[in-house]
């Protein structure tokens, strides 16, 4: 009785997490697989299976657990400044992330704060900002984020919106196509984002030819942090993939 009382509890505290509007959907998801695993685990005892079932159930689990973890730590641990090199890239990419309405989220408004920063310290630094336009949003992304820095007083002619790209790779991939039209070196790129997305950012950036160097910006509150890792874990899984088939 005591498994299925945790495994309601997980289940409804799932549920909970996808329908708040919090953006901590994945972490959601994860409960309910705990769950699912622990209902299961009680109904193996009542129906009196073999204990070897219920043995390998529990290590797949702390296997899956493992991995899992060990994933996120690892993200982490890599999710933090680089040190610049003595010049600095002439390409510098400012990642796009959710808008509401004209206005950036509280993690796109992060990443743009750090770009702010460094283009207030390097004057003679461009930058390109790059997002396109999703199904439940009004404008693209970059518009908002050129917006954005100009408002701060950023120069505009110092920015350089790229409006089509709907994921990493294409920000990455898009943004360089266009700084070549410009005449600007791609071959090493400063790339500007969240400090759990910078380790694949940089991982994308690195299979398409450049060298990349990273500047975070914090994730707060913590609950988002983890579920933005948590969901960084599965999006890296399948960057490998699409480098495996050559896709990258």
């Amino acid at each position: 009785m005591t498994l299925l009382i945790f495994a309601a509890f997980f289940a409804v505290l799932g549920i909970v997490c996808i329908l708040i509007p919090f953006h901590i959907g994945m972490t959601g998801i994860c409960l309910l697989l705990l769950a699912a695993v622990l209902a299961a685990l009680w109904l193996l005892k009542r129906k009196n299976a073999p204990k070897v079932w219920g043995r390998i159930l529990i290590a797949l689990t702390a296997l899956s657990m493992t991995v899992i973890f060990g994933a996120m730590a690892a993200i982490i641990v890599q999710g933090r400044d680089d040190v610049m090199p003595e010049k600095a890239p002439q390409f510098v990419v400012v990642l796009g992330a959710q808008i509401q309405g004209d206005q950036p989220s509280l993690t796109l408004k992060k990443r743009l704060d750090r770009a702010y920063e460094y283009l207030t310290e390097h004057p003679e630094a461009s930058a390109f900002v790059s997002g396109g336009q999703g199904p439940d949003e009004q404008q693209t992304e970059a518009s908002v984020m050129s917006a954005y820095l100009t408002a701060r007083g950023i120069d505009p002619s110092r920015i350089v919106e790229e409006t089509e790209a709907s994921d990493t790779r294409e920000n990455l991939l898009f943004s360089a196509e266009l700084a070549k039209e410009r005449g600007i070196d791609t071959g090493s790129v400063l790339i500007i984002t969240s400090d759990f997305h910078m380790p694949r950012a940089k991982y994308i950036a690195g299979k398409l030819g450049m060298t990349p160097y990273g500047l975070t910006s914090d994730t707060w509150p913590w609950i988002l942090k983890v579920n933005y890792t948590l969901r960084e874990v599965f999006a890296f899984a399948k960057a490998f993939w699409q480098a495996a088939r050559g896709c990258v």
